[in-house]
């Protein structure tokens, strides 16, 4: 890789919010879920469980549960099984979570740089009716809604706030808080 190819790639990507009509091919989508399945997860453990939904049926069915579509061909729904993911007890690991929900977020950012480097778009979407995914994708009571991630041809350039950033003396300190 070249000597900031990556930090281009992140200076480019952004969350698309209105997508072409045209569907992924098989290679970009497996592409994009070989990024996923290769993302480290706590302990080995591979709890992350993804549903992808390309069909009229299915895209109507997600626009039931959502209205952050934007028009995405394609619609990966992001979860874990809970009881497959590792859970830190208090005192060895975060405050507030399951590590299931690190490695499912872990996948999905390698999932929007690997859509960013075919060329694509993506958004990941958490404006969703969880009770309604669970209903009409048959999603088993041990998995844990993460994220609905769109994904497909951009229709339009970001907008001007996607290179606004912090500089990092603003959220980077060394040694202590």
């Amino acid at each position: 890789m070249e000597k900031n190819s990556y930090l281009t790639l992140l200076g480019h990507r952004y969350s698309c919010r209105q997508f072409g009509e045209t569907q992924l091919t098989d290679e970009q989508l497996g592409v994009i879920l070989e990024a996923a399945r290769k993302s480290p997860p706590a302990r080995n453990l591979q709890p992350l469980r993804l549903c992808v939904v390309q069909s009229a049926e299915g895209l109507a069915k997600i626009d039931e549960c959502t209205k952050c579509r934007y028009g995405a061909p394609t619609v990966i729904i992001a979860a874990y099984d809970h009881d497959e993911s590792s859970h830190p007890t208090p005192d060895h690991g975060p405050e507030t979570c399951d590590f299931g929900d690190i490695d499912t977020t872990i996948a999905l950012t390698n999932m929007e740089n690997a859509a960013a480097s075919l060329g694509l778009g993506s958004c990941w979407v958490g404006a969703f009716d969880p009770r309604a995914v669970r209903e009409r994708f048959n999603v088993p009571e041990s998995y844990r809604l993460v994220e609905l991630f769109m994904v497909g041809h951009c229709a339009a350039e970001p907008g001007p706030q996607h290179a606004k950033r912090k500089d990092l003396d603003q959220f980077v300190v060394r040694e202590t808080f």
